[in-house]
């Protein structure tokens, strides 16, 4: 299963509470989970938009979080890059 954006907020005065957006690669390298990325764990469109408790891990494609939306904010950010890239 692929998914280019897990999560896309385009919608203003969100509040989200413990949001955990994980790319599947703990399995043995050169698998199934090797063909399928993800390009962006969450993508925040709206403004004012406040979470609590983000966790994104193991994107490979682009950027974990990409945040476009005005007067937001994050408290308790925990990322993990990806195991199986090269890049990292």
């Amino acid at each position: 299963v692929r998914a280019d954006t897990m999560v896309e907020i385009n919608s203003d005065d969100v509040i989200v509470d413990n949001m955990w957006l994980w790319h599947a690669d703990h399995d043995d390298c050169m698998s199934k989970s090797d063909e399928c990325t993800s390009v962006h764990g969450l993508v925040v469109n709206g403004n004012r938009v406040t979470v609590y408790g983000l966790f994104v891990e193991h994107i490979s494609g682009g950027d974990l979080v990409v945040w476009n939306g005005e007067g937001g904010a994050t408290y308790m950010f925990q990322s993990e890059l990806p195991y199986h890239n090269v890049n990292f």
